[in-house]
């Protein structure tokens, strides 16, 4: 639990809502019956009964004063326990445990396939350019005011981790906290309760689609997010250049989308040159200028810009909050050393590997060169999409590994092979040692060609085997581009 709060009874917290048997001093909440310290209450969200059994076994033998169950019946312990139907329930008791209903915090909510770092980054810069003191919650941690990170776990990490952040924001004086919201994040109810300023949808493609049950059940995951945002009086916006997204824009939500002369979108943007942005509403333009390259940052910066204009953000204001903005580390992140152009990016769904590829060809005099894998144990039907991306938009291909995790890096690599056309369009190697592969793609690199190593971007493991191992991309890039860049200096000296 983050911060310290009155201890107070169960029966009081649960205020009437649930099922409550027996009664116990709450001293604090922990979801992880391994880490209950005596008093707590245990908050059990178990996937089976058979599951809470054990939890409730583990969580009496370290102290728990009593249970909050959801989902289950009452659980053969000891403790007093307060039964929920859902995580709605849950969501609400936690509001009156940390007492954010009126908090002050201007809470943003950003759920997309892909995009949702880098605009919660953004968000979180210029929030705090203007609002003062900002928080970001995502892929990449919790990312402080100071620009430090503190690991949270998932991308939308837990409910009470959540409602703990925004109480700590609260009492700190934290003006706003954006937030990214994954599918997995909405389905397991990990946002209930949270009282959303406002919510971006900023793109809609194929990701974890083997835990939603296909493609149409995971954009509706996204989609309700959005609808319950807007249904709670609170703004969302939406990406209009993304079909998926905006056929399942729910009525109230405001649109972005490219192209200066359309009049269907409250935010209009064009990119003339890297790293400049023009922005267009109704007869008004701006210019935006010093922002990261690649035109997917272009779209995330739009965003950006149409969510703080629905914050009560002045148009004209925009340029003194988003010139200058930072990528989030492993988006398009230049490890360029001399004269050698090398990038590190997280793309790692079809639609994120088109736009990195398309902005890197941008900036490739000769050859564009690619290193990239797909994931083990996660959403097949995008190997061999990603396969035939790479050999259509990069002259060199090094297909390698990339957190095989419980899968044959072998059997992954043949499904993302299926998918090139033969023969192939670009130069293709094989090399399952993700290490070797970036050292062999920058070896081979000529003047004038740019690498893009795609697919783990900031991550600092690999995942073999149930494992996690030490690991980064753009140390090993920066190892290689050393050695390269030495023995170049050393061939001109001699």
């Amino acid at each position: 639990m983050i911060g310290d709060l009155p201890a107070r009874m169960l029966s009081e917290l649960a205020a009437g809502a649930g099922e409550l048997s027996g009664d116990a001093l709450v001293c604090g909440m922990c979801d992880d019956s391994r880490s209950i310290r005596s008093g707590e209450a245990f908050l059990c969200m178990p996937r089976a009964v058979k599951d809470a059994a054990v939890y409730a076994k583990a969580a009496a033998e370290h102290g728990a004063s009593c249970m909050i169950v959801v989902g289950v019946h009452e659980i053969d312990s000891s403790l007093p326990q307060l039964l929920f139907p859902d995580m709605e329930s849950l969501g609400a008791l936690l509001r009156r445990w940390f007492a954010t209903q009126k908090t002050k915090v201007r809470l943003f909510g950003i759920t997309g396939t892909d995009g949702k770092t880098s605009v919660a980054w953004m968000l979180r810069e210029a929030c705090q350019r203007h609002f003062g003191r900002s928080w970001a919650v995502g892929t990449l941690g919790w990312v402080r005011e100071d620009g430090s990170f503190a690991d949270i776990g998932n991308t939308t990490p837990s409910l009470l981790t959540l409602h703990g952040l925004l109480a700590a924001a609260t009492r700190q004086g934290v003006a706003a906290m954006c937030c990214e919201v994954s599918s997995h994040g909405i389905a397991q109810g990990r946002i209930a309760g949270l009282p959303f300023s406002g919510a971006a949808w900023t793109t809609l493609g194929h990701d974890h689609l083997q835990d939603h049950g296909g493609f149409e059940a995971y954009a509706a995951i996204k989609q309700s997010f959005i609808a319950s945002v807007i249904e709670s009086g609170a703004c969302a916006v939406g990406n209009a250049d993304q079909p998926g997204v905006l056929e399942r824009l729910p009525r109230g939500a405001t649109r972005f989308g490219h192209g200066l002369f359309r009049d269907d979108v409250e935010l209009a943007w064009e990119q003339e040159l890297p790293g400049m942005l023009r922005l267009k509403r109704k007869h008004a333009e701006l210019v935006i200028d010093e922002i990261p390259l690649g035109e997917f940052h272009a779209v995330n910066i739009a965003c950006v810009a149409l969510i703080l204009m629905q914050a009560g953000v002045g148009f004209s204001e925009l340029p003194e909050l988003l010139t200058g903005i930072s990528a989030p580390p492993g988006r398009m992140q230049a490890m360029n050393i001399g004269r050698w152009q090398v990038y590190v990016d997280y793309a790692h769904t079809p639609e994120a590997l088109q736009a990195c590829l398309q902005s890197a060809r941008r900036l490739a005099e000769k050859h564009l060169i690619v290193v990239f894998g797909c994931g083990g144990e996660r959403d097949r039907e995008k190997r061999p999409q990603m396969g035939r991306i790479a050999v259509q938009l990069a002259d060199v291909v090094w297909l390698t590994s990339d957190n095989p995790r419980g899968e044959l890096p072998e059997l992954i690599a043949s499904e993302v092979e299926s998918g090139m056309p033969h023969p192939y369009p670009a130069e293709v190697h094989l090399e399952l040692n993700r290490e070797s592969a970036i050292q062999s793609a920058v070896a081979a690199m000529q003047p004038g060609d740019v690498l893009v190593i795609a697919g783990k971007g900031h991550e600092d493991y690999m995942e073999i085997g149930g494992r996690r191992l030490a690991w980064s991309d753009a140390g090993i890039a920066s190892d290689a581009l050393h050695e390269k860049s030495g023995m170049t200096e050393f061939r001109a000296c001699a």
